[in-house]
């Protein structure tokens, strides 16, 4: 059975996705969890600190999902394909969140960048000591820049779904296009996988591109 502080961060967690920290109140909240306001700040002080609670709760649960589906057995391609999956089904469930995290990294609430930085560490610890498996430690095919891109092809479609339907002329977060940028991802983590087990050979500008 929910308590009434489970009500709440689920209250806030949808609020919060839907309309952005500065648009939502802590009356919106109650109403929504079917609480009385002093119960809220009973729980968590201030909205403030409720946002902070559900934003650390965001990276924990995206973390915890990335990490079951990498855990279980198959070969480095068969736990990557998974990750994919998992993350890509968690950014379903949160398609609004990649967004806020954004703005609050950029130009708005500077004072919760902490708390994205502090969320988001376990997870890219984690992510770096799983790949490491197959990347570098360091340099431009170490494990950090892995988790960067894959994370990011992942992200961007989410964090860009508003500004893309009108050029595609099709809803990016429709269960169809989903399923292609899924198998899209797959694709992508084959040709890198691939790529790790070749020689690497750098990347040098020849004198002829100077002129």
């Amino acid at each position: 059975m929910s308590s009434g502080r489970d009500n709440i961060l689920l209250a806030a967690e949808e609020l919060f996705g839907a309309n952005g920290f500065d648009r939502i109140s802590v009356r919106d909240i109650s109403e929504a969890a079917g609480v009385n306001k002093a119960l809220i700040f009973y729980h968590f002080g201030s909205k403030d600190e409720l946002f902070k609670t559900v934003l650390l709760k965001y990276f924990n649960d995206h973390h915890i999902a990335l990490e079951a589906a990498w855990s279980a057995s198959g070969d480095i391609y068969e736990r990557l394909h998974r990750v994919i999956d998992a993350y890509i089904d968690f950014m379903v469930e949160h398609h609004a969140w990649p967004r806020l995290v954004q703005q609050i990294s950029s130009t708005q609430h500077k004072d919760f960048v902490p708390i994205v930085q502090e969320g988001l560490l376990p997870l890219v610890r984690w992510a770096e000591a799983s790949l490491s498996e197959v990347a570098d430690e360091t340099g431009p095919r170490s494990a950090y820049h892995l988790f960067e891109t894959v994370a990011g092809a992942v992200l961007h479609h989410f964090t860009h779904a508003p500004v893309l339907a009108p050029i595609w002329d099709q809803t990016p977060l429709a269960p169809h296009v989903i399923a292609e940028r899924r198998a899209h991802l797959h694709w992508l983590v084959d040709v890198i996988l691939d790529a790790l087990d070749k020689p690497y050979e750098p990347y040098e500008k020849s004198d002829s591109q100077d002129s």
